[in-house]
């Protein structure tokens, strides 16, 4: 458990350095934003759907 976490630590560290360094323009974490909405209202579990 403590690894998964350490590995989540890093690839959230990873995608905010790499944010910081090309702006908040069009930037990776803008896409990751826009793909995890649109996740979470396809979800069954989010109580909507399609």
């Amino acid at each position: 458990m403590k690894q998964f976490i350490v590995l989540m630590s890093m690839v959230a560290l990873g995608i905010f350095i790499y944010a910081y360094i090309a702006g908040g323009g069009d930037s990776i974490l803008t896409a990751l934003k826009a793909i995890w909405r649109q996740e979470a209202v396809a979800s069954p579990y989010s109580g909507g759907g399609l």
